[in-house]
């Protein structure tokens, strides 16, 4: 059984996360990361070895990723 990281409970669960990374020509989409979420303390993160991938991932983006056409967004206003 799993246990988080932050509270030490053992009620994570694996959910799959879609996040961006970089900006303009090196941004890159990274799909089905799967994040470790845990209902007890709400913390969010990945592990070691997810981590590690995602960097691969990044570094390789050109290699490993397909490239789709997407909306981008920008958020306009000032945070108060």
């Amino acid at each position: 059984m799993m246990q988080c990281d932050f509270c030490g409970a053992k009620a994570p669960v694996i959910k799959k996360t879609t996040k961006s990374f970089g900006r303009g020509d090196k941004l890159v989409v990274i799909e089905n990361i799967p994040t470790v979420h845990c209902s007890h303390c709400h913390g969010s993160y990945v592990t070691a070895e997810t981590a590690r991938e995602l960097d691969r991932i990044r570094k390789n983006r050109r290699t490993v990723g397909k490239a789709k056409q997407v909306l981008v967004a920008s958020f306009k206003k000032s945070a108060a």
